[in-house]
């Protein structure tokens, strides 16, 4: 087991398989004092245990085998990959090229590739990049792959640049272990780490023939001139999601340390876990606009009403309570009000009626309307999530869930220059 310590993040080394990482061993200690637990009271508590444990194994197992089959080709595990795909990829395929290409339709379906994207809106540093994210999105799922790779190498140079201010080095100033993360699947010694020196390798001469991996500094630099290849995009997609994981990793790992969490603690977190899991699952997208039934009482209606309302009447107020969770930190009343009046009070709303609700995630939604800015007539679209407050993405069920502005920057709201 590799030696990791969470408050020197720069002394950490990947692991060498996911049963190394913290947060498993943690598990695995508080496993067995379970089970001993149980021997004496509590026994109805014991299957639940055993069966935690076999999920814990299960994604050890899925994490360990798809490195073992897809790491050398510096494809990377996320957060975002759920272990049942992973499972079905790995078990319907005999080989590497078989399970990489299985890999890739993963990603070529729009649906899981929109839900994963949504999940930028809380991250600082992404969330700030998503009309690239998601042109980077349209370019690739049209094929024009090259474009798709150019778009996201840019959105990860600039996050990890943003990400350490006093020190602004961008991913391809990193050196590869410069990225190892802290208690993530993604650290893992096959995984961000092995991809980056792929990613960092100089390359001064003309390569003519195709490519099929990330060469940063020859695709930048007009060396590696052949990329327009799927394989390329949807490799710059998955170290995209791996390095957001990185982002969160780190920032946990500087987090002052807590004392360990109670057996209650853990079991609650699961549970939520597999809440939204099923949640997720069980949702249905839909549209409304207001020629359907029920559109001026539906709950993303009303909310982006109360918005629009608000900045019509230049409530600054009201307004702030509309901004992402995570930018508010611990302003004030009226410090949030004059920030949202500092960001939407250029933009002078005269009028706004909704044209439709697009609810495609099970906790995101786009807004359209058509609105009057000045003496122009323009059509506007926002995205709007459910967040809770402290700015996770929520489920409708959950305490103070409310619905929350996605992006807080007005100026992308608008299809034409307001």
């Amino acid at each position: 087991m590799p030696t990791q310590s969470p408050n020197e993040p720069g002394k950490l080394t990947p692991y060498g398989s996911a049963k190394d990482l913290p947060s498993y061993q943690e598990m695995v200690r508080l496993i067995q004092g379970g089970k001993l637990l149980t021997l004496v009271i509590a026994r109805q508590q014991r299957e639940k245990i055993l069966e935690i444990e076999r999920e814990m194994n299960r994604l050890a197992k899925a994490v360990d085998d798809f490195y073992a089959r897809l790491g050398p080709r510096n494809w990377i595990f996320h957060d975002r990959m759920g272990v049942e795909a992973v499972e079905a990829m790995l078990a319907e395929t005999s080989n590497a090229e078989e399970a990489e290409q299985r890999l890739i339709r993963l990603y070529q379906d729009g649906e899981t590739t929109k839900r994963w994207i949504m999940r930028f809106m809380t991250q600082d540093g992404l969330r700030e990049r998503l009309n690239q994210i998601e042109r980077a999105k349209e370019h690739y799922d049209a094929s024009q792959f090259d474009s798709c790779v150019l778009h996201l190498i840019a959105v990860m140079d600039g996050f990890v640049n943003d990400f350490e201010p006093t020190i602004r080095k961008g991913l391809a100033s990193r050196e590869p272990n410069d990225m190892t993360a802290w208690d993530s699947v993604v650290g893992h010694h096959m995984g961000l780490t092995h991809a980056m020196r792929t990613f960092t390798k100089t390359i001064k001469k003309r390569v003519d023939d195709e490519v099929f991996e990330i060469y940063r500094h020859g695709i930048m630099h007009g060396a590696v001139v052949s990329f327009d290849n799927v394989i390329v995009a949807t490799k710059a997609w998955n170290m995209l999601f791996a390095v957001a994981d990185w982002g969160i990793a780190t920032q946990k790992a500087a987090e002052p340390t807590t004392l360990s969490p109670s057996w209650n603690d853990t079991w609650s977190t699961l549970k939520r876990r597999a809440a939204y899991k099923k949640y997720e699952k069980e949702f249905v997208p839909s549209k409304v606009t207001p020629s359907d039934p029920g559109f001026e009482e539906h709950h993303v209606v009303l909310r982006a009403a109360e918005f629009l309302d608000a900045w019509l009447n230049r409530r600054w107020g009201l307004v702030a309570a509309f901004t992402p969770a995570r930018l508010l930190g611990s302003k004030s009343e009226g410090e949030a009000a004059r920030f949202a009046k500092d960001v939407f009070e250029q933009y002078a709303l005269r009028s706004w009626d909704i044209a439709m609700v697009t609810h495609d995630h099970a906790s995101a939604a786009e807004v359209r309307a058509v609105v009057t800015v000045g003496d122009k007539s323009t059509e506007m679209r926002f995205r709007m999530a459910l967040q809770t407050a402290n700015g996770d993405i929520a489920m409708p069920t959950d305490d103070e869930a409310t619905w929350r502005l996605a992006v807080w920057a007005p100026d992308t709201f608008f299809t034409e220059t307001a």
